[in-house]
């Protein structure tokens, strides 16, 4: 009998806390990201997916040219066993352009870094900015922490700065060629957002995408310096 229980305790909870969720769009060949992770693909037929109960941060993209995207975002709080119907009508939002004149050829790989001779920056390329996630307040303390190829210089990026190693000739990691550290994640910038209170501007760099997220939140950082420092 005690074995029969804890065989239908586990497969309660492997079973428990999980809802599904139906996405619906008239842009066909839109891209569907959840929590900032690309789940599929819009096509003629609802895209159905199988999430964890709790909240969730849905958006819905389609990337038109390197100026403008048709884009909706939703957050959702998904219960147990229950199925929700989403409508995603994407409206026209145009990208942020870029500041600087740095292009792929501009940029060169050396070791742990990543150098941008246009704008004289260097930039974070490690391990680290794949594998560590920590709030705003944590990521700007660890890049003026930071000791990489014997400088200590290190700061958080600007806004501008992120934007200019965004390729968008790519809609799936979207970054300059010579960075080989990369994932379809959040960024953050040293650039805090003056419309949204408590919220910092960053990139999705699944497909370039800006955004703002609060301060608390946990995401990646790539630190940089400015060239000429020491």
């Amino acid at each position: 009998m005690s074995k029969i229980l804890i065989f239908i305790t586990l497969c309660g909870l492997l079973y428990a806390g999980e809802g599904k969720v139906s996405i619906h769009s008239a842009s066909v060949d839109a891209l569907v990201y959840v929590d900032g992770v690309e789940m599929g693909k819009i096509s003629k037929a609802p895209l159905l997916l199988t999430l964890s109960e709790g909240k969730h941060e849905l958006m819905v993209s389609r990337i038109l040219d390197e100026d403008w995207q048709e884009v909706q975002r939703k957050k959702i709080t998904l219960k147990n066993d229950e199925m929700l119907s989403l409508k995603f009508s994407l409206n026209l939002e145009k990208l942020s352009k870029k500041t600087n004149k740095s292009t792929a050829e501009t940029f060169t790989k050396k070791g742990e870094v990543v150098l941008d001779k246009a704008a004289h920056l260097m930039w974070q390329d490690n391990k680290a900015v794949v594998e560590v996630k920590q709030n705003w307040f944590d990521a700007e303390k660890y890049c003026k922490a930071l000791r990489l190829d014997s400088f200590d210089d290190w700061r958080m990026p600007r806004y501008d700065e992120l934007m200019g190693i965004v390729d968008y000739t790519k809609h799936t990691l979207a970054v300059m060629p010579a960075f080989k550290h990369v994932v379809s994640e959040y960024y953050w910038s040293a650039s805090e957002d003056a419309k949204e209170k408590n919220s910092v501007k960053n990139i999705y760099f699944g497909n370039g995408c800006p955004d703002s997220k609060g301060k608390k939140e946990y995401h990646y950082v790539r630190c940089v310096r400015t060239q000429g420092n020491k």
